[in-house]
């Protein structure tokens, strides 16, 4: 059985406090469970003020059999920053604004340079996503077609030097990584000089008006509708029926709750105060409210 843990960003004390709560004992190789496993769904860096700490308790566990990790957009945005693509340029642009975003990081290594590119060759071992006989991990989104990309032409499924070389700007592999990494992108109307936005894809198909698709609407854009065409070229939709689905990434609002029967989110927040949720999988294909815990 599986505790599929969400986003932890940096906040080692919660995960502390999760992995105790969960029954998870720490001992000489870091936490482990007697009887369960944890798949964590990325996102280990950045924002929090522990990043390493976090990074050696997750590999830590990983190394030990104890749990299972995928990577984040936030491995990444970090992979991306220090690796160049076959062209020559780094796939992650040293903007300021990417800078700072990794700034928490970079100061939770402070001088140790070799510690941090230590776990950035760790980072680019981590699957893009995991299915194990009865349940699927991925960050962002299960899009299948992107999925089935991944698996033709990089069957190891990870940010390999291989992948990353191929990760030039508009690549088919850039789009499939990002698909699953960073969600679904939809387009605005003709008429809106913004070239898109990131949507809810578990809400496409139920709603055609921007403020109930976009995840952070932008309140000066309205409520356009957004075309039935365009979603249904830009979406998958992961069917009822299907083995659970757990994912994180997308900071939604409020207590956390489940999504459908049989698929979640596990990235909350609570009045702006970041979540760190898990849910204890028992088995079962329908998922159950009760499951939900969170610190």
């Amino acid at each position: 059985m599986y505790d599929i843990i969400g986003d932890i960003h940096g906040q080692a004390d919660k995960l502390q406090q999760l992995l105790t709560f969960l029954d998870y004992r720490l001992g000489d190789n870091g936490y482990h469970h007697p009887q369960r496993k944890a798949i964590f769904v990325g996102d280990f860096i950045n924002k929090g003020p522990a990043s390493r700490e976090v990074l050696e308790t997750v590999r830590n566990m990983v190394a030990q059999g104890a749990a299972y990790a995928v990577a984040g957009n936030h491995e990444y945005y970090l992979i991306g920053f220090f690796h160049k693509h076959a062209y020559g340029a780094y796939i992650r642009e040293h903007s300021e604004n990417n800078t700072s975003q990794h700034a928490p990081t970079f100061s939770s290594f402070g001088q140790d340079r070799e510690a941090l590119l230590d776990y950035l060759r760790w980072m680019k071992t981590l699957p893009l996503f995991l299915e194990l006989p009865g349940i699927r991990v991925v960050h962002a989104y299960w899009h299948r077609q992107s999925i089935d990309f991944i698996r033709r032409h990089h069957p190891q499924a990870c940010l390999d030097d291989q992948m990353l070389q191929a990760m030039l700007p508009g690549s088919e592999v850039t789009q499939a990584v990002e698909e699953l990494l960073i969600g679904l992108k939809l387009p605005l109307p003709s008429y809106s000089a913004s070239p898109g936005f990131k949507a809810k894809w578990w809400e496409v198909g139920k709603t055609h008006q921007y403020n109930a698709l976009a995840i952070r609407p932008d309140s000066t854009l309205g409520n356009p509708h957004i075309s039935y065409g365009d979603m249904v070229a830009e979406t998958y939709h992961y069917p009822e029926g299907e083995v659970p689905l757990f994912f994180g990434h997308y900071n939604l609002p409020g207590k956390p709750e489940l999504l459908a029967p049989n698929y979640t989110c596990l990235d909350f927040k609570l009045e702006n105060e970041p979540l760190l949720v898990a849910y204890r999988w028992d088995g079962k294909a329908q998922l159950r409210h009760d499951k939900l815990v969170y610190v």
